[in-house]
Parts: structure tokens; sequence; C-alpha cells
């Protein structure tokens, strides 16, 4: 990597400025993508780096590799020559080099990494190179284990004082020394015989092998005594023990271990027919006191093994084996009476899994078990020998960390998180779940340990509202947010019921003609106390407390009772969208739903879009596709809604029935003065149209916008530009005023 490289060389008299633009962003996407380290130097100095790179050498971000020199990124400047004079004549050929090296990250840690490099211009190297960096580290420490652990198991066969036979067909594969030695040949004499040639005869070599390779068969290993013939004739007794390499397959051969007991069961015949007779008058004078200490021995262990269990059921939990609510409370006051002596810091964390209960009711509570097993092991295994992982029961998690200051808190929970977010296959499903966590400090945020548990609690709430997948540190204000939240719970149960729900509808434009071509309906919150309440801050509510259901119903039938009451007016024929929820998605009376309300009120379904966000394929990526494909088939059409605000996997995306991309107002809010979101509102219309997509834009407020929009032929647009979110009333008039 010591040779320099240069940028993308065009003649710019050729290529317009926004084309060069264009180009220019699609190269950096493509880097950005990448799942490799991409860097280009010249001169001895990093030019560009893409974020893969950047992520590898420990950087902040792509941009603060930019001025630095290659050499720091070997392990010492004759590292960093020996590369230059290995590579060089293979890329002056023109050819791509390619090897295997140390490397060294920004913190000085030393990885391995496999490099291929290649110069721009090859009659110039003045013109720099570019290098693909992938970070091999972990697969060459695998490398090295595995060696290991061969190079273990040959010594071990070589050295065991047991005889060690291969056989397949019962025919020798391979032996081990000691073997050869039992039985009286030398080095390598046994090597590919038959098995028969240490047997005494046809007949015991026949009966070994229907004793033998029955088990085998049946998956099950073999334990006996046999009688072998040596070399010379003589006939030994051996303790035999074999099994299948491969119980499954039994064709693939077996392993057996072979030890000469002839001169101990000599001696034990001799010591049996010596004592024989004074052990049967021991046995017959003991046998009362040994049947009388057995049952006292039973009792006793029964009562030990009874009050083992009725501790372990006491304090752990049934299911994960984990501390449970009082076993933790025991530990919390000791870490907390010993924080008070000591001064040492103490911290509380409060987890919930995000999203959990959309795993038990779409695959079922079984599945939701083993995926509870299965994290309870990942945070038992990322703390400390003196931390306690704790279930407090359902996806709770409480875990007391003594000697942890706020910084200490923090790198656990970032640990939780990378462990959490570990893919998890449980049967034939695949799942990857996010951690909410809250953080209470002693005595900071309480001088007992209820107080810091509840003070935890509440972080971890603000942690799910704030987005989930993040730890939030108690603060005194998340109290009273707390307190709103129940307040907005408790007043949300009334809501529907007591006339408080609303709908607003705002219109979807066409940019192509400028007519209205349909409407998306917005769920409005006036309660007589509390005034205004925004959708941002209710419908988290609603989706935790499982009230999204009933108010989704009833979003979804007064949009399409409204629908039919224009159509019957003789307004133009328009569709109407409506959001969807994640819970709703997946609740599995949905598409029931929906052809109950399209029968009742006379709608078309493809006059019927109904707005998904993009993490409704999350938890369950085969049966959201499914459930879409039957919305699809019934003619009902399907919205992403906010895209590119979430965890969009384009592998699902191109599965998606979707028939329409709505690009998220953040990127349009800026499109006048920032180039980035120009790029990215470009890339996704681009990348709708080769679906087979349409696109709206979300948060239209500009001409300039709406220019833009045009131009890169986006179909239809919503904002304040056109009109703000109205009641059916005047939206009727709205649309009335509206040319044709």
């Amino acid at each position: 990597m010591s040779h320099p490289s240069t940028a993308l060389a065009q003649d710019p008299g050729q290529v317009s400025p926004g084309a060069m633009q264009r180009v220019l962003r699609e190269q950096q996407t493509l880097l950005d993508s990448a799942g490799v380290g991409i860097v280009f130097i010249r001169n001895r100095a990093l030019v560009r780096c893409n974020q893969r790179c950047a992520e590898i050498f420990g950087l902040p971000s792509p941009e603060d590799a930019i001025g630095r020199s290659s050499e720091a990124l070997h392990p010492s400047r004759g590292a960093f020559r020996e590369l230059g004079r290995a590579a060089y004549p293979t890329l002056a050929r023109g050819q791509a080099y390619r090897t295997e090296r140390q490397l060294k990250r920004c913190d000085g840690q030393l990885f391995w990494a496999h490099l291929t490099g290649r110069l721009i211009n090859p009659r110039d190297s003045r013109e720099g190179s570019i290098w693909i960096i992938d970070d091999i580290d972990e697969q060459k420490r695998a490398q090295a284990q595995l060696q290991a652990a061969l190079w273990e198991k040959q010594v071990l066969f070589d050295s065991a004082m047991v005889g060690i036979v291969f056989l397949q067909e019962r025919r020798m594969t391979r032996c081990n020394r000691h073997f050869e030695q039992i039985l009286g040949y030398g080095p390598g004499e046994l090597a590919g015989s038959s098995s028969r040639r240490w047997y005494l005869s046809d007949e015991d070599w026949h009966e070994a092998g229907v004793r033998c390779y029955a088990p085998l068969v049946q998956g099950q290993a073999f334990e006996g005594q046999m009688v072998l013939r040596t070399r010379d004739g003589r006939a030994i007794e051996c303790e035999v023990r074999s099994k299948a390499v491969d119980p499954s397959n039994v064709a693939q051969g077996s392993i057996w271990i072979v030890m000469d007991v002839s001169e101990r069961l000599r001696i034990q015949r001799q010591l049996a027919g010596m004592h024989g007779e004074l052990e049967q008058q021991v046995r017959d004078r003991t046998r009362e006191l040994q049947e009388t200490v057995g049952n006292l021995h039973r009792e006793i262990q029964d009562r030990q093994r009874d009050q083992e269990r009725i501790y372990w059921m006491a304090h752990y939990d049934a299911l994960t084996e984990l501390p449970n609510r009082v076993l933790l409370a025991e530990r919390g006051q000791d870490a907390i009476r010993h924080a008070q002596e000591s001064g040492a810091p103490l911290a509380v964390m409060f987890l919930d899994l995000d999203n959990f209960k959309h795993v038990n009711d779409s695959l079922g509570h079984r599945i939701g078990d083993a995926l509870l097993v299965e994290i309870a092991q990942r945070l038992r295994t990322t703390v400390r020998q003196r931390d306690t992982v704790a279930r407090l029961g359902g996806d709770e998690f409480v875990l007391l960390l003594p000697g942890a200051n706020a910084q200490g808190a923090a790198r656990v929970a970032a640990k939780m998180q990378e462990a959490a977010l570990q893919p998890v296959h449980i049967q034939h499903h695949e799942l990857s779940l996010a951690l909410s966590m809250g953080i209470a400090l002693f005595p900071e945020h309480g001088s007992d340990f209820e107080t810091l548990i509840q003070s935890a609690d509440t972080a971890m709430y603000r942690a799910k509202a704030d987005g989930r997948n993040s730890f939030r540190f108690f603060t005194p204000t998340m109290q009273a947010q707390s307190a709103r939240a129940l307040q907005l719970t408790n007043a949300l149960r009334r809501a529907l019921e007591r006339n408080q729900l609303s709908l607003h509808y705002q219109p979807q434009v066409s940019i192509a003609t400028g007519r209205v071509c349909g409407v998306e309906a917005l769920l409005r919150w006036h309660h007589p106390e509390l005034g205004a309440v925004s959708p941002a801050e209710f419908i988290p509510v609603a989706e935790d407390t499982g009230q999204i259901l009933p108010i989704g119903e009833w979003v979804l039938r007064t949009a399409l009772a409204q629908l039919r009451t224009w159509h019957s007016q003789g307004l133009p024929a328009l569709t109407m969208a409506v959001n969807l929820s994640a819970v709703q998605f997946r609740q599995p009376q949905l598409l029931e739903l929906v052809d109950r309300l399209l029968a009742e009120y006379g709608v078309q379904p493809h006059l019927l879009e109904l707005e998904l966000t993009e993490n409704v394929a999350v938890a369950d990526p085969h049966a959201a596709i499914a459930t879409m494909d039957q919305l699809h088939a019934k003619g009902v059409r399907l919205s992403m809604d906010d895209f590119g605000t979430g965890y969009s996997s384009l592998s699902h995306l191109k599965r998606f029935q979707i028939y329409r991309l709505k690009i998220d107002q953040s990127f349009v809010r800026d499109l006048d003065h920032d180039g980035n979101d120009r790029a990215i509102v470009s890339a996704i219309i681009r990348m709708a149209q080769a679906l087979g997509m349409r696109t709206t834009a979300e948060g239209v407020e500009t001409a300039h916008q709406l220019t833009f929009l045009r131009e890169q032929g986006c179909d239809e647009a919503q904002g304040f530009y056109f009109s703000r979110p109205l009641g059916a009333p005047h939206l009727q008039q709205y649309l009335l005023q509206r040319p044709a």
C-alpha cells in the first residue's frame, strides 16, 4: 500500500457538471455500500476511503482518514516498505496484487487483513492506487486454534497408553503404536489388515461382529471384554470400547479402544478365590448395617435435594435459570450496603426486548420462550462473575453491576446491544431483536434498591420512546414524563367511546398533471383537558398497550366510509391511504378485517392504499412477505412510508409487493440547499423506477422542491405547498375548487 491513487479522471469539457456530480454521488454510494474497506492512496497519503474502511481502522468517519500517511496503517516502517517492494512489480504490470498481512488500527491494535491493490494507471504510478481491505483477523485466529487442536489430537493419539484402532468395513485404516505392542506386531505391520487377523478363530471373529456392530448400527457405543490373538498365537483378554465415527452412517467406520487386562483379570480371579468366603461372611454380617446406613443416607440426600429445590424455586427463574426478583432484591440490598460502607459505585440496569410481543403473537410462546433462554445466556456471558443478571418476568431483565460507574455501565450496555443484535436461529426462524435499556446510579438516582429499580425502569421507557435499541441514564425530568405517559394511557382507553378521535385528510397531487389523485387519512386526538395530543406522542402509547388494534380498525372504517361518501357525491375517484402500524400488520385477523370493511362500504380494493413502515418485517420477514402477497392478490395497494429512515433491506424490498415508496419529509425539507438530500431523493426515485414502483414525496413546501422532484421523475407529492391536512368538509371544498 505504498503507491498512491487518484480520483476518477474525466474531461470536464465532455461531461456536464450535473452528470459529474451524479457520477460522484453514485460512486460514493457504491463505496459506502461495499462490505469491504476501499481506500485510495496517492503520494503515500490517504486520499479517500469508504465507511467500511474507516470502521476497520477505527476511524470516526471516512473524512478522518483524508491526509493520513499510509505508513501509519502498517505495524512498522519495515513492514510498510516490504509490502511496497513485494507489490510494485505486479502493480507495474497492470495486475492486481493480493496478499495477507498484518495491519494496524488507529488504537495500535494489530490485525490480519486480505489486501487487493491495483494501480489506477500502470503507466504512471503517480496517479495512485486503490486497495481493497478485508478484515480476516477472526478467521486467522480460528485457523490457529484449529491447527493447535489437530496437533493436540495427534499427540494424544500417539501417547495414549491404550490401543486405538480405526476400522472401516472391519479392515484397519489406522492404529497407534500401543495397539501394535499389545498384539506383538512391529510398526506398520497391521496396516490394511482385516480385523480377523487378531481373533483366535472365524467363529470368534463372527461373534465379535454380531456383538459389536449391532449397537453401532443403532447409534450406540459398545463396551465389553474380548479374547484376542497375539502375533505368536497367545490368547489375551482385553477390554474393548467401540463407537461409530458417524452414528448416522456406519459405513464411515468405527474407532476402537483396547486395553490388555489379562494380568489384571488373573489377579482378580485369584483374589476372588482367596477372599470369596471371607467377603461372603462380611457381607452377611454387614448387610443389615449397610441397609440401615443406606436408608439414612437416602433420607438425608432426599431432604437436601428438597431444600435445594425449594430454595432454587424461590430464588431462580424456572425458564432461564437466572436469579428472580427475590434473589435480586437480596443481592441488591447487599450491594447497596457494601457501596455505602466502601464508597464504591453501583449501577442498576433495566432491560426490555424491543418488539418481543410480536414474536409471541406471530410465532407462538414456545418460540418466544426459546428466544428468552438464548437472550438470557447472552446477557450472562457478557457481564462479570460478580455481576447479577436477573429476570423479573416476561421479557424484562435487570442487571446489578457492583463497582460500575456511569462509564462502566455505558460500556456494559453497548456490549449488551451488540450481543442481542446477533441473529438467533430457532427452528426455521431467524430472529434479531434489539434491547431498550435504562440505567440508574447509586446514590444519585436512589438510596434504596427499589428506588433504583424504578428509576432504571423509567429510563428504559425513555429509551423506547426515543426510538428503541438504545440506553438512557435516569434524569429527574423522566419521572414527570413517565407520569405523562401514564396519563395518556388512561385517557386513550376512553378516547374512542367518547368520540375524541377524528380523521383529517391531506391531498396527494400528481406532479405531472396537478390533479389530486388521492388523500392520506391522518389520525387526530383532541382531549377536553389535555388539548390536542400529537400522534407522535400517543401512537407509541397505543402500540405498547394494545389499543392500536381497536383504534386502527376505527381509522380504517372511518376512512372507507368517508371515501364512499365522496364517491356518492360525484367527487373524482380518489385513493385513500391509511397508515398501518407494525402491530396491526402482524395481527392474524388483518386480511379478514380488510375484506369485511371493503365489502361493507362497497369500495374497490385498488382504491385502498395501506401505508407500512420499514420495520414491519424485522421479526419475521417470511410472514410479512406472505401477508403482503395476500393483500396484493386482493387488489389492495401497499406503500412503504418514511422510506430511508428505518432499517431497510433491499433483499426484502425487492420481494415486497410494494406499489409506492413514500420519500420521507426529512429528505425533502432541505432539497433547496442540501446536496446530500438531493442525491438521496434522486437515488430513491431511480431505484423505485427500476423496481416498477411509484414514488410520493412528503413534506413538499416550496416551488423549488416541487421543481426538483418533477425533474427527477417523482410521481406524486403532498405537503403544505398544496394543502395542510383538512377535515372532511374542508377537503371536499378544496377538491371542488381544484381544476378537474
